[in-house]
């Protein structure tokens, strides 16, 4: 009972450091008190555990309530998730075996892309605004980025794109974030569940089993895109409109977030490395993400043909 309750808790720290230091202290690895001769020795581990649990407590800078309430709400989310995701991604597992696909981002450069043949195409946000492509998936997780055209979005290529609205903030202060259910049921959508977490020294990670486990966010959803796509295993991913630049968006929005983005796709390389090593990765006039994956420069194609 100990371990199991030792391992609840370790479950959600997110930092590695932190979680080892705590696990050693609550299982009496470290400077656990030692029982005294005679000493019921339940007792004195029950009484360890307690003070291990306020050390913690202290840590998250909660109080006793806050982190059961903390607690049991997340073990609802991680079970919730599984469950969700079961249904969710299970029947997409390895779908896309051999094939090549193409995952479409809003960056300016998706202006200059030029469409390939045979390819899947899985867009996030706004890029089915793009005319000029037929995407099959397409993935929204932001209410407050989409909502000016979330009933375009719904109404997207029916029966032919399937549609997946992520839920991010749900927790918080922010649930303008949330995409409405009403629009999921509107669009067919299949819901999914990212890892990001309103707490301090939060740090997303990538899922392998994204059948069971939240989709790591890093902040923009180009990333559960992708975390989907390699989780259908194909041969190639071409990157496109990921451009991770101060440029803005290819329909005129302007941001610098992009920027920071940059070392989670260096983690992302890290990762299909290890998880994906027969997917290649490669950015489509890249900008901001030149050299990281294999570039292909469609402008010097077109001058060389």
């Amino acid at each position: 009972m100990k371990k199991l309750l030792v391992n609840i808790v370790c479950g959600f720290i997110v930092n590695d450091d932190r979680r080892r230091d705590v696990r050693r202290r609550m299982l009496g690895r470290g400077h656990a008190p030692q029982a005294p001769a005679g000493a019921d020795k339940d007792a004195v581990e029950l009484s360890a555990l307690r003070e291990n649990i306020k050390a913690l407590q202290g840590m998250c800078g909660q109080t006793s309530i806050d982190m059961r309430a903390w607690i049991n709400r997340n073990v609802e989310k991680k079970l919730s998730t599984a469950l969700m995701h079961q249904k969710t991604f299970l029947p997409f597992k390895a779908i896309h075996s051999g094939q090549d696909i193409v995952i479409v981002a809003t960056g300016p450069s998706l202006n200059d892309f030029r469409p390939m043949d045979n390819m899947i195409y899985i867009g996030v946000n706004n890029s089915f605004l793009n005319e000029a492509l037929a995407l099959d998936y397409l993935f929204a997780q932001d209410y407050q980025a989409v909502a000016p055209y979330v009933e375009k979005m719904n109404a997207y290529r029916p029966q032919k794109c399937i549609k997946f609205y992520g839920l991010t903030t749900e927790f918080d202060s922010g649930f303008n974030r949330v995409i409405p259910e009403s629009h999921a049921i509107a669009a067919k959508a299949h819901r999914y569940r990212t890892d990001w977490e309103d707490i301090s020294s939060f740090s997303p990670d990538f899922a392998y089993d994204i059948s069971a486990q939240s989709l790591g966010c890093f902040g923009s959803v180009v990333f559960p895109a992708i975390q989907f796509a390699l989780w259908t295993n194909p041969k190639r991913i071409f990157l496109v409109g990921c451009d991770c630049s101060d440029k803005g968006h290819f329909c005129k929005r302007s941001t610098t977030f992009a920027q920071c983005l940059i070392p989670a796709w260096q983690k992302l390389k890290e990762f299909a490395a290890v998880y994906y090593p027969g997917t290649e990765i490669i950015s489509v006039n890249p900008v901001g993400l030149r050299g990281i994956f294999t570039d292909l420069d469609q402008k010097d194609e077109k001058n060389e043909a």
